[in-house]
């Protein structure tokens, strides 16, 4: 994010989306390094502009806490009476986001904020949609939400904002850049994905299609749909719970959904489990708590064990649409309360 920020203000911008010459720049600054690459939209480039005015430690410093403080300040209205929105940016994902100086307080602020207006200002939801546009992959259920709910709107007004975000960037830096981004950064986001051998990103990437990266391809990829159709199946006998609810449930289905995604994008699927823990621990079953910790802790766990993440993500979205959809049991999700037995008596 600073690199590109100051690639914009030295009017570098021929850098910012070649791979080997933003490698290089880097590395004349910091030295040799692990690979990076920008692969976020033009647009950003707003954001990262502030910081990268700073020294790199200030604005290190000052992305951090101004995150986390976004994040607390969305949070709130989510979180259970006595549990202190401060814990929001204490979850491992936000451990995680934190290290890495990512973007997961923003983009999972902005998640919070959409869903918690969706009822109570729908078009300013709008607005969040197409904020969040951002990192555009994981929006595919803020946008089946808004179609969902038929907040046509809203969806004027998300559409309104991702094009003046479009346009503006355009003017501002080049559309040059737009097309460099489309066709070369996401050429380059799939060699990532399938890079043979052992690379420490993987570690940071609980989806199963990573998780499965050693298979022949089509396996990895019938995997990732497989789950990725359980998700969305999910997501749909979930579709009319409250918008708090909703808003977690998403955010871990995404997760699942996704093949491209790092531990440091669950900020809010992390801590969607954090408050179920909290607030419904007397309602949970004993194996429910233990696999809703498991799914609370992955974005540390797929570090040490890759598979745990997408399944205990898997596990932990039915134990949160059982309950948030009040379900005396799993059979109406599609599992017989049998299958559950022995789980039952291991974990209790």
């Amino acid at each position: 994010m600073w690199s590109g920020g100051n690639l914009a203000i030295s009017s570098q911008l021929d850098t910012l989306y070649n791979y080997k010459a933003y490698m290089q720049w880097q590395e004349n600054l910091f030295g040799p390094l692990d690979p990076y690459n920008y692969s976020y939209p033009p647009q950003s480039l707003f954001l990262a502009i502030p910081f990268a005015s700073l020294p790199y430690i200030m604005a290190l410093t000052a992305w951090t806490f101004a995150g986390a403080a976004f994040f607390i300040w969305a949070a709130r209205p989510y979180m259970p009476e006595n549990l202190s929105p401060l814990l929001a940016a204490a979850t491992p994902a936000a451990i995680v986001n934190i290290w890495a100086g990512h973007y997961g307080f923003v983009v999972g602020g902005l998640w919070l904020l959409f869903f918690n207006a969706t009822v109570q200002a729908p078009k300013r939801s709008g607005i969040f949609a197409g904020l969040l546009t951002i990192k555009p992959h994981l929006g595919l259920l803020i946008a089946l939400t808004l179609l969902h709910r038929r907040m046509f709107g809203a969806i004027l007004v998300a559409l309104a904002v991702t094009a003046t975000c479009i346009v503006l960037s355009g003017w501002v830096f080049g559309f040059d850049l737009w097309h460099q981004w489309i066709f070369d950064t996401s050429a380059l986001q799939t060699r990532i994905m399938t890079a043979p051998g052992k690379k420490f990103y993987y570690l940071m990437m609980p989806s199963t299609f990573i998780t499965l990266r050693d298979a022949p391809q089509l396996v990895a990829i019938a995997g990732q749909i497989c789950v990725a159709g359980l998700a969305l199946f999910l997501v749909w006998k979930a579709r009319n719970v409250d918008n708090r609810s909703l808003a977690f449930i998403t955010a871990t289905a995404t997760a699942v959904i996704s093949p491209y995604i790092f531990n440091y994008d669950l900020t809010v699927a992390s801590l969607g489990f954090a408050v179920l823990l909290y607030g419904r621990w007397d309602a949970l079953e004993g194996w429910e708590r233990i696999m809703v910790w498991v799914a609370f802790a992955s974005p540390l766990l797929v570090m040490i064990s890759a598979p745990l993440a997408p399944l205990s993500l898997l596990v932990g979205l039915f134990v949160q649409v059982r309950h948030a959809i009040q379900a005396k049991d799993y059979s109406v999700l599609g599992l017989s309360p049998a299958a559950w037995g022995g789980a039952k008596r291991v974990f209790s």
